[in-house]
């Protein structure tokens, strides 16, 4: 099945594109949050309470969750078209680390990467609006190195899986960019 793997740093706006171009892709289309997936097993578990806590976890315990929930896509993956939201290169207590590492990447198969992005300072402005959420990273420079190791681990995916990478500029309205995504998944990529 067609998979599209989506990704930008936290407080762009993937989240909410991804929604909305699920909405307009239709119900072909599941969405997942590889977030979510693994906040819930790493719940069952009784190793988190919340989302933030992801972040504080061992190196295992997170490979281990990131596995579970490669897995998880790829099941569904193997019935429905996926628009797959996550991160390439995650802010820990330890520093970054991989979203997506070889043997998760092998299990997601992405048909395409998309880059959801915006400027550094539009990102910061956006975070300082939101109570809702703590940011491990906080500065202008700092949300830059993030977005330039998730670039890096992008072309190194794809270099792995040959498939293309995509941008989405999320610079004004959620709609605007949802759109282009929507229109970059309906075109597809040849594999």
């Amino acid at each position: 099945m067609d998979t599209t793997v989506v990704t930008g740093v936290p407080g762009v706006g993937a989240s909410e594109v991804c929604r909305l171009a699920r909405k307009r892709l239709g119900e072909g289309y599941t969405l997942l949050n590889v977030g979510d997936v693994m906040l819930e097993e790493a719940i069952a578990e009784g190793l988190v309470t919340d989302r933030a806590d992801l972040g504080t976890l061992s190196r295992r315990d997170v490979e281990r969750l990131q596995r579970r929930a490669g897995e998880f896509v790829a099941d569904v993956a193997r019935t429905n078209a996926v628009l797959v939201n996550t991160h390439l290169a995650v802010a820990t207590a330890h520093g970054f680390l991989p979203g997506l590492r070889s043997e998760v990447l092998a299990d997601v198969d992405p048909t395409r990467l998309v880059l959801v992005e915006a400027d550094p300072e539009t990102i910061a402005d956006r975070r300082g609006d939101v109570d809702h959420r703590e940011y491990r990273e906080q500065g202008v420079r700092s949300i830059d190195l993030h977005q330039d190791l998730t670039r890096a681990a992008a072309m190194n995916h794809a270099l792995a899986v040959g498939c293309p990478v995509r941008l989405v500029e999320n610079e004004a309205a959620a709609e605007t960019a949802a759109e282009t995504l929507a229109t970059v998944v309906d075109e597809g990529d040849p594999r």
